[in-house]
C-alpha cells in the first residue's frame, strides 16, 4: 500500500512546491499584486520574467481559494441556509396541525387590534380563511413539496383563453421545467457551483479586449499585455474577496462594510493598474476606469444572468 502511495504523495508534493514556487517567486510576486498595482504587470513586460510567478498560474491559484472559501466556508457558517424556498415548512405551501391553530390565535389576536388598517383587517382575513378552508397561498404547491403540475396547468389555461395551442404548450414547458428546479434545488445549485468558475474565466479574455479597445490606437502596446494585465487584475480581485469574505466570518463584519471598503479598493486598483502599467496621464486613467467599470459591471451581470439561466436548463 505504501509503494503505490508514496508516488502519488510525491506529485501531490512536487506540484504544491511548483504552484508556490519555494524559490522565492511567490513571495516577490504577491507583495507587488496586492500593494502596488500595476508594477508586477509592468515589471513582467518589461522581461523581468523570472523572478515571478507567472501569471496564468497564479490566476488559477487565486480561483480555486476564492470559490474553496465561498463555497466551502459558505456552506459551514450557513451562508446559504436562506437562500433555499422551503417548500413544506412553516409559511410555505400549507399550515397544519399545532402550527394551524397557532398561526390561526395569532391572526385573529392581530384582527383583534382596534388600530389596524382596513386594508391589513381584509388582509388577515383572507389569510384566515384560507387556512381555515385549508387552502395554500400558492395552489400549484402541495404538502410534500411537490409542485401539483395538473393544478399550474390549469392556471395557466386559464390565465391565457385567447393563446394558441402552440403558446399554451409552451407556457406549460416552462411551467415543468420551473417545477423541477423547485423541487431539485439542491441540484440547481450544484449546477451553480460546477459551472460559477468557468464563467469567472470568461471575465478575463472580455477583460483584455475592453483594454485593446481602449488602446486601439497605440502600437506600443499589444494584446499579450493587455492579457497580462486583465490576469494580474482579476487575480487582486479574487484574492481580495477572498480576504473579505475571510475577515466577514472571522469578524462577523456588516456585509455592508466588506461591499463598500471592498468596491473602493478594487476601483483605486484598477486606476493604478492602468497608471502604472501603461504609464496613463491621471484625467485619462480616471476616464478608462470608469469606463471599464461600467463595461466590466454589465458583462458579469450578463455572465450572471447566464450562469443562472445554464443552471436553470441543466437542473
Amino acid at each position: 500500500g505504501s509503494d503505490f502511495h508514496r508516488p502519488f504523495v510525491g506529485l501531490v508534493l512536487s506540484s504544491l512546491a511548483d504552484t508556490f514556487s519555494l524559490d522565492g517567486r511567490l513571495w516577490r510576486s504577491v507583495p507587488l499584486l496586492l500593494f502596488r498595482p500595476g508594477r508586477l504587470t509592468r515589471n513582467y513586460l518589461d522581461g523581468k520574467r523570472a523572478r515571478y510567478v507567472p501569471p496564468f498560474r497564479m490566476f488559477l491559484l487565486a480561483s480555486l481559494l476564492f470559490f474553496l472559501t465561498v463555497f466551502g466556508l459558505g456552506d459551514r457558517l450557513g451562508w446559504y441556509k436562506d437562500w433555499k424556498l422551503d417548500l413544506d415548512g412553516p409559511g410555505g405551501v400549507i399550515v397544519q396541525g399545532p402550527e394551524k391553530d397557532d398561526t390561526l390565535a395569532k391572526l385573529k389576536e392581530e384582527l383583534a387590534q382596534p388600530d389596524i388598517s382596513d386594508a391589513q383587517r381584509q388582509v388577515l382575513e383572507e389569510t384566515v380563511s384560507r387556512i381555515e378552508s385549508g387552502e395554500t397561498d400558492s395552489p400549484g404547491l402541495i404538502a410534500d413539496g411537490k409542485v401539483d403540475r395538473d393544478a399550474v396547468n390549469a392556471a395557466i389555461d386559464e390565465k391565457v383563453e385567447g393563446a394558441t395551442d402552440a403558446e399554451v404548450e409552451t407556457m406549460h414547458a416552462a411551467a415543468d421545467k420551473v417545477a423541477d428546479v423547485l423541487e431539485n434545488q439542491d441540484k440547481f445549485a450544484a449546477r451553480f457551483r460546477e459551472w460559477a468558475p468557468r464563467f469567472s474565466l470568461m471575465f478575463m479574455p472580455l477583460l483584455a479586449l475592453m483594454l485593446t479597445l481602449l488602446y486601439a490606437w497605440r502600437r506600443s502596446v499589444f494584446v499579450y499585455d493587455h492579457v497580462i494585465t486583465a490576469l494580474h487584475f482579476q487575480t487582486f480581485v479574487y484574492v481580495l474577496l477572498t480576504l473579505l469574505l475571510l475577515c466577514g466570518a472571522l469578524f462577523r463584519t456588516g456585509a455592508g462594510w466588506l461591499v463598500t471598503s471592498g468596491s473602493v479598493l478594487v476601483i483605486w486598483y484598477l486606476y493604478r493598474q492602468i497608471r502604472v502599467t501603461y504609464g496613463t496621464g491621471r484625467f485619462m486613467a480616471g476616464l478608462r476606469t470608469s469606463v471599464l467599470l461600467f463595461l466590466g459591471i454589465s458583462v458579469l451581470v450578463l455572465l450572471g444572468v447566464g450562469l443562472v439561466i445554464l443552471s436553470f436548463l441543466l437542473t
